[in-house]
């Protein structure tokens, strides 16, 4: 089985909700001590060809790996073994056949509906899935991963909407906490507009950037910073 990024599988060992899963600065301290190197947009990082996409409210991580299909069975493999190699932190489920014990040209991949792998502690719940080309849009998704790491106590539904916490986090955060504000979907245009004129550039350039995103540009790329 082909080793998984030193990024990765530190990720995993602190997926904890009192360390990675804190809060904004929780995630950043811990996404940069294990390999990840962030982007212009909020709460996104990479490492070695995989993506990792993360929010302070909640406090979650997704990671993405894309590319052939032998490729990105071997690496769902590889973080199914890991997580599978503390049994005495993790519980283990699946609503579908467990693939983690299917070979990489296991005829199943193909034949049978591959569901979500599922491994919950006492504040913490991961889950792994893999799919083949997947028609999307247009087009098609290439085969991918997507690993999700999320706090236990979070509702299904995610946190609601909160626009006096969002003008706290522009009046009072630190520049980590206004970063991942930038990236909420739901956002006054008035803390939009003072993410914009944030007095750090790692803030203003997250904030065009998502600006971009939520208005679907197609003439050109995000605005530079």
């Amino acid at each position: 089985m082909a080793s998984l990024p030193d990024a990765v599988t530190t990720l995993l060992r602190a997926a904890d909700a009192n360390l990675l899963l804190r809060d904004a600065e929780g995630l950043v301290e811990v996404l940069t001590g294990c390999g990840w190197t962030p982007d212009v947009e909020s709460g996104r990082f990479s490492t070695d060809g995989w993506d990792l996409l993360s929010s302070a409210w909640p406090p979650n991580v997704s990671v993405f790996f894309d590319g052939d299909d032998h490729p990105v069975r071997v690496a769902a493999l590889a973080v199914a073994a890991a997580m599978k190699a503390e049994p005495h932190r993790w519980s283990f489920d699946s609503e579908g056949p467990d693939w983690s014990t299917w070979a990489v040209d296991d005829a199943r991949w193909d034949e049978d509906e591959v569901d979500w792998l599922m491994w919950e502690a006492e504040d913490v719940m991961v889950s792994l899935f893999t799919a083949g080309e997947t028609p999307a849009g247009p087009g098609t998704l290439p085969p991918h991963l997507h690993l999700a790491i999320g706090r236990a106590d979070t509702p299904s539904e995610g946190l609601p909407r909160d626009d006096e916490r969002a003008r706290r986090v522009v009046r009072e955060g630190s520049v980590v906490d206004r970063w991942y504000l930038a990236g909420e979907r739901e956002l006054l245009e008035d803390v939009i507009e003072a993410l914009e004129n944030d007095p750090d550039p790692r803030v203003r350039a997250a904030a065009e950037s998502e600006r971009w995103i939520r208005e679907r540009a197609i003439d050109g790329p995000p605005p530079a910073e």
